[in-house]
C-alpha cells in the first residue's frame, strides 16, 4: 500500500504533534482550573478580611457601649421576667460591693433605713409594663446611705410579652443635700417675711393709733372758730400727719405685694367712671396749687369692662398724684384711650396717660424710675419728700393684671405716664351722647388743658367750639359773630368772671351763659347770692355752672339743656327784672370770687349726714384720745355713745337692764384683759337678739388680711384707723336699720327669751 510504503518520519512528526496538541490542552484547562483557584483564594481572603473588619468593629463597639456604660457613673441591672438579675455593670458591682456571680439569678432589694419598707427593684414597673416608673430612695451602700433616683422600664419580645426590666439608677446625694440647704434656707426666709410681716403689722397698729387722734383731733380743732394763725398751725398738723399717714400706707401696699398677697379680682369696670372720680377725687389737691386736672375717655371704649375697679383707680391716684406733686404751674390731664378690639374674643386693649406740665424727668432717673425707694431727684437739695414706693407699687399692680407701664419725659415740660392694659369688654357699646349738631359755643382758654379738654368734649358731640385766650378777645369774637352759649371761670386770670359775663351780656344780650366753679364752691353758690332754695336768681346771671374737674357727660347734658330752653323760667313772678339789684348781684360775684380762694377745709359750719337716724352706739376703745375723739364724732352727729375700755366692760354692758338697746359696736381689736376677738365670740354665743348685735371692727391694724380675720371672727364690716368722719357716717348708716347674720335668728332669740 503506499501509505505503508512510505516513508515513516511523516508518522512520527505527526504523533508528535497530536502529543503535542493535547499536552497545550492539558495545560491550558490546568492553567485555568489554576487561575480561578486564585479567583477564589483571593475572594476567599476578601471575605476573610471582611469578617476580620466587623469582628473588629463589634468588639470596638462593644468596648466603647462598656465604656460609656462605665463612664456614665449609673448603677444599671436588668431582670428577667421572674425579677431574677441578669445583668449588672460595674458601678453596680463597686456601689453596693457585690460580686457579679452572687448576685446573677437572684432578686436584688437594696437595705434601706431602719423604719423604712424594703422593696425589690423593678417590682412597679412589672406592675406598671406601658410606663416609665420613676422614684426617689434612700438605699445603703457601700459608703453609706446614698439616695438614687431609680427608672425602671419593661422591654418586650416581638409578642408583646414582658421579657426583661431593666433599672437605672442616678446617685442624687449631693442634689438631695442641695435642695435641703435650699428648703433650710427658704424656711428661714420665710420665717423671716413673717417675722417683718408681724412687724409692719404691729407698727402700723401702733403708729395709726396716735395718729388717729393726731388727725381725728386736728379735723375737730378745724371745725372751730380759730383765728388765722390758729388755723395755720392747725393745718401745717393735718398736713404732716396725712403725709405720714401716706408713707404708712405706700410701706403697707409694697409689703403686701412683696408678700404676693396682692390678688387681682375682676368685676365690671367703669372706666369713663374710673377716671373721672379720680379727677374728683385729686381735685381739691391741685386746685389748692393752681393746678387744673381733667379726665378724657375716647368714645369709642365699651361702657363695660372686666377689670379690677379698685387696683385700676389705686394705680391712677398714685400716677396723678405724684403728676400734682412735681407740677408747679398747668395742670394734670388722664386720658384713656382704645387701643385696638378684637370681635372674636371682645379683648380691648386700652391704653391710660397721665400727663402733666411739671419738673419732668431726667434721662439718668428714668431708667430707674419704677424701683423701689428711688426719687427722680435724689440730691439733698431736693424740693419734694416722699418713701419713693408709689411707682414701684403701680408697676407691680399694672403686671399683676397683665398689663405694661412706662414713662416718657423731657426736663422742665412735663411726663407722660402710659398704662397698656388688656381688658374684656362685657357691653360693648359706647355711651350714649347728644346731639349738638350746631350749637355755638365760645370758651374762654386762660386755662389751656382745661379749656382745651372741654372744647374737645363738646365737638365729639357736634357743637362748634371756639377758644380765646382772654376777655378782649372774647368781646371781639362775639362781636365778629353769633354764639349761643359762652363758658368762663367764675375766678378768671384777668378778674370776676360776672365783670366778663357782664361785658359779653352788652354785646350778646341773649347769650346763654355757663360758670365753671371749684368743688368748694358749689355749696357756696347759694349762700352767696343770699337767696338760698332759689336757683331761678343765679339764672338771671349764669344760666348754669359746671364745677371742675366737668365730666364729659355733664357738659353735653348742660349745653343740651341750654340748647332746648328747658332752664328758662316760664314766669317771672318771682323774680322780675325791677327786682333785681345787678349792682349787687355783680359785687357779690366778686366777693364771692374772692372768697371762694379760702380753702373749702376753713369753714366751720357742720354739713348735717344725709341720714337722720340717731343710733345708741357701744364704743369698745382702750386709748383714752381715741375713745374721746369717737365719742366726739358721733355725739356730734346726734348719736348716744357708751364708752368700754375692755370686752369685759363692753359684756357688762350688755347685761344691764338696757344692754338690748344697742344698735351698734364699734369694736377696737387690741385691749387689755379681753380683746375684741374674744369679746365677738363671746357675743355671738348669746342665747337672745343680742347676739345679733351688729360689730363693727374700728382697728389701727391695716394688713392685707386684717377684715378677712375680722369677719371670719364673728364681726360685720370694718374700718382701718385713722377714720375719716364721712366714712364713719357711712358706715354707721349702713348698719343703722339691721341686725348681724352673725347670731342667732329673732325667732329663736325670741324662745329664749319667753323660756
Amino acid at each position: 500500500m503506499p501509505f505503508l510504503n512510505s516513508d515513516p518520519v511523516p508518522l512520527v512528526l505527526l504523533a508528535m504533534a497530536s502529543v503535542l496538541l493535547l499536552g497545550v490542552e492539558a495545560w491550558r484547562r490546568a492553567s485555568a482550573r489554576a487561575k480561578a483557584n486564585r479567583a477564589d483564594a483571593v475572594k476567599a481572603e476578601a471575605a476573610l478580611e471582611s469578617l476580620r473588619d466587623k469582628t473588629w468593629e463589634l468588639a470596638e463597639r462593644e468596648e466603647h457601649y462598656r465604656d460609656l456604660v462605665s463612664v456614665q457613673g449609673d448603677v444599671i441591672l436588668r431582670q428577667d421576667a421572674h425579677r431574677r438579675v441578669t445583668y449588672v455593670n460595674d458601678v453596680f458591682c463597686t456601689t453596693f460591693g457585690l460580686e457579679r456571680a452572687s448576685i446573677i439569678g437572684r432578686p436584688f432589694a437594696p437595705n434601706v433605713p431602719e423604719g423604712e419598707k424594703p422593696r425589690h427593684l423593678g417590682q412597679l414597673a412589672a406592675k406598671s409594663p406601658e410606663t416609665r416608673v420613676r422614684y426617689d430612695q434612700r438605699v445603703e451602700t457601700a459608703n453609706g446611705m446614698r439616695w438614687f433616683s431609680w427608672e425602671e422600664f419593661a422591654i418586650h419580645d416581638e409578642a408583646g410579652e414582658l421579657k426583661q426590666i431593666q433599672i437605672v439608677g442616678s446617685d442624687i446625694s449631693e442634689r438631695k443635700a442641695v435642695e435641703e440647704k435650699l428648703a433650710f434656707t427658704l424656711d428661714e426666709v420665710q420665717a423671716a417675711n413673717r417675722a417683718k410681716s408681724q412687724f409692719l403689722a404691729a407698727m402700723s397698729h401702733e403708729i395709726r393709733t396716735p395718729m388717729n387722734g393726731v388727725l381725728g383731733m386736728t379735723n375737730l380743732l378745724l371745725d372751730t372758730s380759730l383765728t388765722p394763725a390758729q388755723r395755720t398751725y392747725a393745718e401745717a398738723v393735718k398736713t404732716s400727719g396725712e403725709a405720714l399717714l401716706a408713707i404708712i400706707n405706700d410701706i403697707l401696699d409694697y409689703s403686701k405685694i412683696e408678700a404676693g398677697k396682692v390678688t387681682i379680682t375682676l368685676g365690671p369696670l367703669d372706666m369713663r367712671g374710673a377716671l373721672e372720680s379720680v379727677c374728683e377725687l385729686l381735685s381739691p389737691k391741685a386746685f389748692d396749687k393752681g393746678l387744673e386736672i381733667m379726665a378724657e375717655i375716647d368714645p369709642l371704649i365699651p361702657v363695660r369692662l372686666l377689670g379690677d375697679d379698685a387696683r385700676i383707680r389705686q394705680v391712677l391716684i398714685n400716677l396723678a398724684g405724684n403728676a400734682i406733686k412735681f407740677t408747679e404751674s398747668g395742670g394734670v390731664t388722664i386720658r384713656a384711650n382704645l387701643e385696638s378690639y378684637s370681635y372674636t374674643d371682645d379683648k380691648a386693649n386700652i391704653l391710660i396717660e397721665v400727663e402733666d406740665t411739671g419738673i419732668g424727668i431726667s434721662s439718668e432717673a428714668l431708667h430707674v424710675i419704677f424701683d423701689e425707694f428711688v426719687q427722680a431727684d435724689q440730691t439733698l437739695a431736693r424740693r419734694f419728700e416722699g418713701a419713693g414706693l408709689g411707682l414701684a407699687i403701680s408697676r407691680q399692680l399694672v403686671i399683676a393684671m397683665g398689663g405694661e407701664i412706662s414713662v416718657e419725659s423731657t426736663p422742665g415740660r412735663g411726663s407722660v405716664f402710659r398704662v397698656h392694659l388688656p381688658l374684656t369688654a362685657v357691653e360693648n357699646a359706647a355711651p350714649r351722647r347728644v346731639n349738638l349738631e350746631g350749637q355755638r359755643v365760645l370758651m374762654l382758654d386762660d386755662r389751656p388743658i382745661l379749656a382745651t379738654s372741654l372744647a374737645r368734649s363738646a365737638r365729639l358731640a357736634g357743637a362748634k367750639v371756639d377758644l380765646v385766650e382772654t376777655g378782649e378777645a372774647m368781646i371781639n369774637a362775639l362781636v365778629a359773630s353769633a354764639y349761643d352759649v359762652i363758658l368762663l371761670p367764675i375766678d378768671t386770670a384777668e378778674g370776676a368772671g360776672a365783670d366778663l359775663l357782664s361785658r359779653a351780656r352788652a354785646v350778646s344780650p341773649g347769650i346763654d351763659a355757663l360758670v365753671l366753679l371749684r368743688p368748694q364752691d358749689r355749696d357756696r353758690l347759694p349762700a352767696m347770692l343770699g337767696q338760698e332754695g332759689n336757683p331761678s336768681l343765679t339764672q338771671r346771671r349764669f344760666d348754669g355752672y359746671l364745677v371742675r374737674p366737668v365730666r364729659a357727660s355733664s357738659l353735653e347734658t348742660r349745653l343740651e339743656t341750654l340748647r332746648s330752653g328747658t332752664h328758662r323760667q316760664s314766669s317771672d313772678e318771682k323774680f322780675s327784672p325791677a327786682g333785681l339789684d345787678e349792682d349787687k348781684l355783680l359785687a357779690d360775684l366778686k366777693a364771692f370770687t374772692d372768697d371762694a380762694r379760702i380753702s373749702d377745709t376753713h369753714r366751720t359750719k357742720k354739713t348735717e349726714p344725709e341720714w337722720t337716724a340717731r343710733l345708741n352706739v357701744l364704743v369698745a376703745e382702750d386709748n383714752d384720745i381715741n375713745a374721746l375723739l369717737t365719742r366726739t364724732l358721733l355725739e356730734r352727729d346726734g348719736h348716744k355713745v357708751t364708752i368700754a375700755k375692755n370686752g369685759i366692760e363692753v359684756l357688762a354692758a350688755l347685761d344691764r337692764p338696757d344692754g338690748r338697746d344697742y344698735d351698734l359696736v364699734l369694736m377696737d381689736l387690741h385691749m387689755p384683759d379681753m380683746d375684741g376677738f374674744a369679746t365677738t365670740q363671746h357675743i355671738r354665743t348669746l342665747s337672745d337678739e343680742r347676739s345679733s348685735l351688729p360689730i363693727v371692727a374700728l382697728t389701727a391694724n391695716a394688713m392685707a388680711d386684717d377684715r378677712r380675720v375680722c369677719l371670719a371672727a364673728g364681726m360685720d364690716d370694718y374700718l382701718s384707723k385713722p377714720v375719716a368722719p364721712d366714712a364713719l357716717a357711712r358706715m354707721l348708716a349702713t348698719w343703722s336699720d339691721r341686725r348681724s347674720d352673725m347670731g342667732i335668728s329673732p325667732t329663736d332669740a325670741k324662745a329664749h327669751s319667753v323660756a
